[in-house]
């Protein structure tokens, strides 16, 4: 195998690298290369994501321990993990790879560094990858200056969301190949094993519990001591409960971001930011494929309350309270009533009506939705968690969530249907009958207008000649 351009020195990536125990991040990263190589599928659902289709003619190629012409004399330590590169035929796209495992965070000395490398050398991208979490893997973790990325791209996967890629190619089946699917399945295994030091996000900031606790006595949240690390853990914490989620379900779970922000990590930050000092609150939502609706999350930190929920419209076919609130009862019969809460909302600025769903079972024909003389526009089901002493917790809060969504999910989230008007009717009706095989069929008209000659106009002229 040729080295790519500009590459001094260079190793295939294997599948079992020879390299001291020690050395656990390049150990990582050659086999996370060779896999990428050996199995087409699950380079595409990487790649995928940075705007690199793999095709049947692509040829993915990796290397570790590159070294680059211009590069020479460069400490092994202060070199990059691996080296990607893509052949579409008619163009090549490539790019460096930076990992760290465990505990250890990327270093934006270094990041810079390797950005003048790619650049220098013509790459089109450099890819970092850690136990850190991104919204999306144009969202770096680490702030590195503009000026950097205007010629080479810069993108981030925490090991989590590469590892449910893998995950997710088992469960789906998608590879017919026996010796890939091999591959996937073990490299599954080495990575779920704690040794390989691949971890979910699993603890608030410090500023977490600082942040509660002022609330609680009347204080504020301040944007850059407190505001700013609480909400971009609360990013990282959202993108690693899709992760979960889609592990769990066996499905690609995403968490919803808006245009604006899809685009500009910086404003989602300072938007979110800005809504934590203003009302004391996070929130974030899950899209799971074909669900009834998003998975809305609330963190209310004065209430120290988790809110799980799905907004539901009511169906408009219904012409009572009672048959839209009997819509959704039947839909909630097998889940469990505890700590489930049902919310009407009303048209215009009508107060939201909150009733359990203990209470709405025990009082179907008399309760207070169906005694509303207001229309119900659309129901909240919701599953709440009020445990003060694990909400204030760095890993309890952490724990606390990740246990909630999952719950509200099997419990509801799976059963619920969006309402859907019914097909159309059809105002006149056509058929046809015969008396025996020899007779010509009588046409039978049905209108709301009455059986007459202006209905019967109406029909179709092909319809007319089906009968002959």
């Amino acid at each position: 195998m040729d080295l790519p351009k500009h590459v001094e020195r260079g190793d295939v990536a294997r599948l079992f690298p020879v390299i001291a125990e020690t050395s656990k991040e390049q150990k990582a990263s050659s086999i996370l290369l060779s896999v990428m190589s050996a199995v087409p599928a699950f380079a595409n659902s990487l790649l995928i994501q940075l705007g690199q289709k793999i095709g049947n003619r692509t040829v993915v190629n990796t290397f570790t321990e590159v070294q680059f012409q211009n590069d020479v004399g460069v400490k092994k330590s202060n070199r990059p993990d691996g080296l990607i590169q893509v052949d579409f035929g008619k163009r090549t796209w490539s790019a460096l790879l930076e990992a760290k495992i465990g505990n250890n965070e990327l270093d934006s000395d270094q990041i810079e560094r390797y950005m003048r490398l790619a650049r220098e050398n013509e790459l089109d991208a450099v890819i970092t990858i850690s136990n850190q979490f991104a919204a999306t893997p144009a969202h770096h973790p680490v702030a590195i200056p503009k000026q950097l990325t205007r010629k080479v791209s810069l993108f981030h996967f925490s090991w989590t969301a590469i590892l449910t890629e893998a995950v997710l190619i088992h469960e789906r089946k998608e590879l017919a190949d026996k010796e890939q699917a091999f591959l996937i399945r073990e490299f599954v295994r080495f990575f779920s094993h704690p040794s390989a030091g691949v971890s979910g996000f699993t603890s608030m900031p410090q500023q977490w519990t600082e942040a509660v606790e002022k609330i609680q006595v009347g204080g504020r949240i301040v944007k850059g001591d407190i505001g700013v690390p609480v909400v971009g853990a609360w990013h990282q914490e959202l993108r690693d409960l899709s992760l979960y989620m889609s592990r769990i379900i066996g499905c690609g779970v995403s968490t919803k971001i808006s245009r604006t922000h899809a685009g500009n990590a910086d404003q989602r930050l300072r938007d979110d930011v800005d809504k934590l000092c203003r009302d004391n609150v996070l929130h974030g939502s899950l899209q799971v494929p074909n669900a009834a609706a998003d998975i809305g999350i609330v963190v209310d930190l004065r209430s120290r309350t988790l809110r799980v929920s799905m907004l539901l419209d009511a169906p408009k076919d219904k012409k009572s309270n009672r048959a839209r609130l009997n819509w959704l009862m039947r839909q909630l019969r097998k889940t469990e009533a505890k700590g489930v809460s049902i919310g009407a909302r009303w048209p215009s600025r009508a107060q939201t009506t909150v009733c359990t769903l203990a209470e709405l079972r025990d009082k179907q024909d008399d309760n207070e939705i169906n005694r509303s003389k207001f229309e119900v526009r659309s129901f909240e089901v919701i599953v709440s968690s009020q445990s003060a002493r694990r909400f204030s917790g760095k890993r309890t809060f952490i724990e606390e969530l990740e246990s909630l969504v999952p719950y509200f999910y099997e419990q509801i989230g799976q059963h619920l249907q969006a309402w859907k008007p019914s097909p159309p009717k059809p105002k006149h009706s056509v058929s046809t009958r015969t008396a025996d095989m020899n007779d010509k069929p009588v046409e039978v008209i049905t209108a709301s207008a009455g059986n007459d000659h202006a209905a019967l106009m109406e029909i179709p002229e092909f319809l007319r000649r089906l009968s002959q």
